[in-house]
């Protein structure tokens, strides 16, 4: 009984409170239908402010993606056309480099089946003469394209500019720049940019073979005084062992004489 009476007790506040929003409901549409032109207007002007902001976003988006599109474009340009000019310097050093290298070594028939190992192994001297210099050097270009791995070609290609280096001052015999611009593809290029690119790249390679052969220099200085420095301390060595051998040698005289002092007093008695 007391459950009959707990349901309906909640069926009639469910009515009243259905009741109470049918009435807030109709009051709220009665004062909407009474002052309908201000809500009317005010839906008119959100409307328009969203109309409005959309318009205002679409331009933007429009307006920031085209900036945005012509921006990369140019970029794309600006790295295509930096890359392209790049190559042509790259162009040009490697042209003037293996001018100067070839000039110098005057690469051919290389004899002998020594090594890349064993080549850089020897290193020249300050006292190999042209011939030395430029046999090991033809030696070492036949196997510059063949290092295994290549990772010894840094150091096959260093010692190739050290050879250069010290050949071009034993021989007078002057390098004609001319011999490193010999790409027509570069050097008559339509583009004056890509020209003038070729040749800086040339200018370039001629500088850091300025550096290469002054570093040569100061090497076979530095070669030279090392050479002094070891024969002066050798012979002082030679001096040194030679005064302990003279001290040995008159040790034994004095020692013979004093044995054949005593044998002739052994006889006189």
């Amino acid at each position: 009984m007391a459950s009959t009476q707990s349901t309906s007790d909640e069926s009639t506040a469910t009515g009243c409170l259905g009741w109470v929003a049918v009435i807030i409901g109709l009051s709220v549409l009665g004062f909407v239908i009474e002052h309908w032109e201000f809500f009317l207007g005010a839906a008119v002007v959100i409307s328009c402010l969203a109309v409005v902001g959309l318009v205002a976003r679409t331009m933007y988006r429009s307006t920031v993606g085209r900036k945005r599109a012509e921006d990369a474009s140019v970029a794309q340009v600006r790295r295509a056309r930096a890359g392209t000019l790049e190559e042509a310097r790259q162009a040009g050093r490697h042209s003037m480099r293996a001018a100067w290298l070839e000039w110098q070594i005057r690469p051919g028939s290389a004899t002998g089946a020594s090594s890349v190992t064993e080549l850089l192994a020897a290193v020249p001297t300050a006292d190999w003469d042209l011939e030395q210099l430029r046999r090991h050097g033809r030696a070492v270009w036949a196997r510059r394209g063949g290092t295994p791995g290549h990772h010894r070609r840094p150091d096959v290609e260093a010692r190739l500019d050290r050879v250069a280096a010290m050949i071009s001052d034993l021989t007078d015999e002057e390098f004609d720049t001319h011999r490193g611009q010999a790409d027509d593809q570069y050097l008559y290029h339509p583009d004056r940019e890509v020209r003038a690119a070729y040749l800086e790249g040339g200018a370039q390679a001629v500088e850091t073979i300025m550096d290469t052969v002054t570093a040569a220099r100061v090497q076979a200085r530095e070669d030279a005084a090392a050479k002094a420095a070891a024969d002066s301390l050798a012979q002082q060595r030679n001096a040194a062992l030679r005064a302990l051998r003279e001290t040995r040698q008159s040790t034994e005289t004095r020692d013979a004489h004093a044995a054949w002092e005593a044998q002739a007093r052994q006889l006189d008695e």
